[in-house]
């Protein structure tokens, strides 16, 4: 596999989790779950694939010398950003960081398939 098909894998498996854990956070909020046992691993590997894949993406167009879509990068870094302030909000909005966090990860789904779409021209 090279790393463009690798960098296509793990943009799937980054828009699948993220909206895998948007889901489960809002049904936890919601008290559709009542257990939030595995909530925050999950949350935590959905956000260290977005770390890996903006790392893959600046090795493949370093590799490559791909010229940069400004908007794709746009939208890849938007998602790291969007981490930091999901982190940094996170212990002042209560009970609500399920939600937040649910939203959030639905946030940066869509950022995911923005950047996925721009990508491919």
């Amino acid at each position: 596999m090279g790393l463009r098909d690798l960098h296509t894998t793990i943009a799937f498996i980054l828009i699948i989790s993220n909206a895998t854990t948007g889901i489960w956070g809002v049904l936890i909020d919601k008290e559709v779950i009542k257990t939030p046992r595995f909530f925050w691993v999950v949350i935590a590997v959905a956000q260290t694939i977005v770390f890996a894949q903006a790392s893959i993406g600046v090795g493949l167009q370093a590799k490559e010398g791909i010229e940069p879509n400004d908007f794709h990068y746009l939208y890849g870094f938007s998602m790291i950003i969007a981490i930091a302030l999901l982190y940094g909000y996170r212990n002042t909005i209560g009970k609500k960081k399920y939600l937040l966090y649910g939203l959030g990860s639905f946030f940066i789904m869509g950022l995911g398939i923005r950047a996925m779409f721009l990508g491919t021209t």
